[in-house]
């Protein structure tokens, strides 16, 4: 598969590709079936042991009502959890399978732990808003075009009070990629969503954003702010070309872009609300060619990104 393919051809051959997968989500599919089944049975069973489990351990222990309420409510609890936990293990086993294929056929690498993705990078250069909780997963290792990639899905969460009471707040949704990048930065140059009136003002504010950089392009102003260490620095990597391609890559995805260009490394951040990698339903046939081919989709639009952006040239 040549390297100048891009990935919307490469995706095409894996229409043959995806019955080598059918054996497999056969057995998977069997499973799901089964689990199903158990689930329809544990649910109502549940039901029945928090009912006579109430009065008989409210019995055993003298009346106590509360006690027998409390005890009863977990052990209908834990079997609850047991038949989502057999409900549910399919369809993730089938979704990392079948993750695993398509990007291994397009030549990168796939893991459902994304743990040891360098988001401590995102952090620094203030690409990541403040969260308390964090899960990173679907992490994808290779090149693209000749150019480097990592990418993981990532959910960052805030806990927030609200008078007496205590939420957990979704701050951030989204994929975070890190690319070789053809021009060589020796300072950093941010690109951030464009806050308005308000939001430009307490941006200005933020320590360690460097300057405010004001470029030629209004549709790019409009969209976003640059922040950088070295004002003549950030024109050159930030030309009319790459501004253009910027704002299309706004266009394509929606949701709030952020960029960082550290050394020869571009760090980006697309919180768009969405799970770009998920598992099928529980209620969805393992074995219909659909959900592979909805994989296969998510996983191209990892190459538009690459591929939007021009990053296996240097950018003029």
């Amino acid at each position: 598969m040549s390297a100048q393919d891009s990935f919307a051809e490469r995706l095409a051959g894996f229409d043959e590709h995806w019955r080598l997968l059918h054996p497999e989500l056969e057995r998977i599919e069997a499973a799901r079936r089964r689990a199903l089944v158990w689930a329809g049975l544990l649910l109502p069973f549940a039901v029945i042991v928090f009912l006579a489990g109430t009065a008989l351990i409210s019995d055993s222990l003298g009346g106590d009502e509360d006690a027998g309420l409390a005890l009863s409510g977990l052990l209908a609890a834990g079997l609850v959890g047991l038949a989502f936990h057999l409900a549910y293990g399919q369809p993730r086993r089938a979704g990392t399978l079948i993750k695993t294929k398509v990007v291994s056929f397009l030549g990168l690498s796939y893991q459902s732990d994304a743990g040891g993705f360098p988001v401590g990078a995102f952090e620094r250069h203030h690409l990541l808003p403040h969260h308390t909780s964090r899960v990173l997963q679907d992490l994808i290792v290779g090149e693209i075009g000749g150019v480097p990639v990592q990418l993981c899905d990532a959910k960052l969460t805030e806990r927030r009070r609200r008078g007496k009471h205590t939420e957990t707040v979704t701050v951030f949704r989204g994929p975070l990629l890190i690319a070789r990048f053809p021009k060589q930065a020796e300072g950093r140059t941010l690109v951030v969503p464009d806050g308005g009136a308000i939001g430009n003002f307490f941006n200005g504010l933020s320590k360690g954003r460097g300057e405010r950089v004001r470029l030629e392009s209004p549709e790019f102003e409009r969209e976003f702010q640059v922040y950088s260490s070295d004002q003549i620095e950030a024109r050159y990597l930030l030309t009319p070309t790459m501004m253009e391609r910027l704002v299309a890559l706004k266009k394509r995805f929606g949701g709030k872009l952020s960029l960082a260009f550290i050394e020869q490394q571009l760090l980006i951040a697309l919180d768009d609300g969405r799970d770009w990698f998920p598992d099928p339903g529980l209620f969805q046939r393992l074995t219909d060619p659909a959900v592979v081919h909805e994989q296969a989709e998510e996983i191209g639009r990892l190459a538009e990104i690459v591929e939007t952006l021009r990053l296996d040239t240097r950018t003029r």
